[in-house]
């Protein structure tokens, strides 16, 4: 149908330019206006200075389609409509699909085209800045939720989110988990435990016992001697293993949590280590040999720094969501599924390894699908500093793209990015995802977002007026005389689009975005409440059917006429 409906418009717009051509030819001296018309709207053009610098905003026309449609990140509305030369180009456009190129042309079209919602669709990952209250899940998050049909995983501290788009997304057709230990979002939460997807016989299970661990431990980047945490890993790791391996029930890190907390248990475990021989070809053996070197005051310190990163799981409520699981992460890329995180802020820090077992374990099972793009996950990490230095989360960054993973990161300023990110790592989450910011309030932001603006060249204009009488008395009479002069000066200056200053008292709605290959974009949020968030910024399918039979009937209509009257003056 789309075909056609643009081969229709394609012809209608052929049309309409046979019958410009016989108004030209029927009307007399008209072809003069149109040669007038056509010097006039070719001398139109701005004249831009660039000796100082060309920043400059985005307009409509320098954003491609993609960005009017699809499941991106919405950033709200751009000042400006798309002209009809946009709509004719895109009827022409090869590489533009015919339902795409139709509804750019009838939006185009249209008397009073609204103005268009912009959505980051082409981009891979993207970082949001704005200070708390700014209306981060109310203009980003929510919004996206109620539109995007792709899976996602959902960090959600004060399960607003599960609130409002959590029967949405039932309605799209996904499958919606909550993670909720605390009960704070539904009185009968999913559960999740890593361990029971780990297959004892499979090759890689070794490699699985170590990611996890990693997940688990925390570095901050700081430490003094990094073998209490390598030691940690390595017990916690082998403990993993050895549950795994020899535990006929109850395959839990809760049973992990027992065994390092019970010296009978832990000392049994190690010798069955020892002796399990071929497991693994001899690795899990290797494992429990290594656990013995560890001695008097060095196994005592590991041991505490151990159970420091593990104590997370001595909880009741934690215990429950963690014994089994009631669903499979890999689903996420086999059908439609939403995962919402959902943690009490009054929790928060004390559950930040939860937090990161969670998403480290969901990363992992994306991973595991294999190379591919056609099934997105989506992974929205709300007050993202709350997850801390999580390398999976940098990996994701750089490397999990091709695997369908697309990472939407939330922080409150470039402060508290660089915290999380030490050591010139926040310069390279940077340099990899889009970024957005909005009601910025410090300085440090400020600073940044005016320099990533850059310069633009201005015009400065000077001058003055000055008049002055003079009189003469002589003999023969009196003469008088007047002079005045004006001088007008301008010279170009450099001009940053924006001053720190400027920046800071910028209404939050207004959103600042920066995004390869584009200048800056400056739209307008638009809270979930007020708009229905519809994918693509044409009309429905129906009034565009209509829309093109009636333009092609109306230009059909004259085009028969002008023909008629040049053929038979008399008609």
């Amino acid at each position: 149908m789309h075909r056609l409906m643009r081969i229709t418009l394609i012809f209608t717009v052929l049309l309409t330019a046979y019958v410009a051509v016989l108004l030209i030819v029927l009307i007399p001296n008209l072809w003069w206006l149109a040669v007038v018309a056509t010097i006039a709207v070719s001398c139109q053009k701005t004249r831009r200075y660039s000796a100082h610098g060309t920043a400059r905003w985005a307009g409509i026309s320098d954003l491609p389609s993609a960005m009017f449609e699809g499941n991106g990140l919405i950033i709200g509305h751009l000042n400006g409509r798309l002209s009809k030369t946009d709509g004719v180009r895109a009827l022409f456009n090869r590489r533009l699909a015919d339902r795409k190129a139709c509804q750019k042309f009838l939006t185009a079209c249209q008397p009073k085209q609204s103005k268009p919602l912009v959505r980051l669709s082409w981009a891979v990952h993207s970082a949001i800045f704005a200070p708390t209250g700014a209306g981060k899940g109310v203009s980003c998050i929510v919004p996206w939720l109620l539109s995007c049909r792709e899976s996602a995983v959902v960090v959600d501290f004060k399960a607003e989110n599960v609130r409002l788009t959590a029967n949405a997304r039932r309605k799209m057709g996904h499958r919606v988990v909550i993670l909720d230990p605390y009960k704070i979002a539904t009185p009968e939460p999913d559960t999740f435990n890593p361990l029971e997807f780990f297959d004892p016989g499979s090759d890689t299970a070794i490699d699985d016992c170590r990611d996890l661990a990693e997940a688990l431990v925390l570095r901050t980047g700081k430490e003094h001697d990094p073998h209490w945490c390598d030691g940690a890993e390595i017990w916690i790791s082998a403990m993993i293993a050895a549950v795994i391996c020899f535990a006929s029930k109850n395959k839990s890190l809760q049973s992990v949590r027992a065994v390092l907390t019970d010296p009978d248990k832990m000392r049994e475990a190690i010798d069955k280590m020892c002796e399990s021989g071929d497991v693994w070809e001899g690795m899990l053996s290797r494992f429990g040999h290594q656990l013995r070197q560890f001695r008097d005051k060095e196994l005592g310190s590991v041991l505490t720094t151990t159970n420091r990163f593990l104590r997370f799981l001595d909880s009741v409520a934690i215990s429950d969501s963690t014994r089994q699981s009631s669903f499979n992460p890999a689903e996420l890329l086999n059908g439609r599924m939403t995962v919402y995180l959902v943690l009490p802020p009054e929790h928060m820090r004390a559950q930040s390894a939860l937090l990161r077992l969670w998403l480290g374990s969901m990363l992992r099972a994306v991973v595991k699908g294999g190379l591919q793009e056609t099934n997105k996950v989506h992974f929205l990490i709300d007050e993202a500093s709350s997850v801390g230095s999580l390398d999976s989360l940098n990996d994701a960054l750089d490397k999990f793209r091709g695997y369908g993973v697309r990472l939407q990161l939330y922080y409150q300023s470039l402060g508290q990015l660089k915290k999380c990110w030490p050591d010139g790592a926040d310069q390279t989450l940077l340099s990899n995802v889009t970024q957005v910011f909005f009601g910025v309030n410090d300085q440090q932001t400020a600073e940044y977002v005016s320099s990533r603006l850059g310069e633009t060249t201005i015009l400065v204009s000077s001058g003055g007026t000055s008049s002055g009488v003079s009189s003469q008395t002589s003999p023969q009479g009196t003469s008088h005389g007047h002079s005045s002069n004006t001088s007008d000066q301008w010279q170009q200056l450099g001009r940053k689009l924006l001053k720190p200053e400027e920046v800071t008292a910028l209404s939050d709605r207004l959103a600042i975005t920066f995004t390869p290959g584009i200048p800056p974009l400056c739209t307008r949020l638009v809270r979930h409440y007020e708009e229905n968030f519809k994918n693509q910024i044409g009309i429905g399918p129906v009034r565009a059917v209509f829309d093109s039979i009636c333009l092609f009937v109306t230009v059909a209509v004259l085009a028969a006429l002008g023909t008629a009257v040049l053929i038979n003056p008399g008609f």
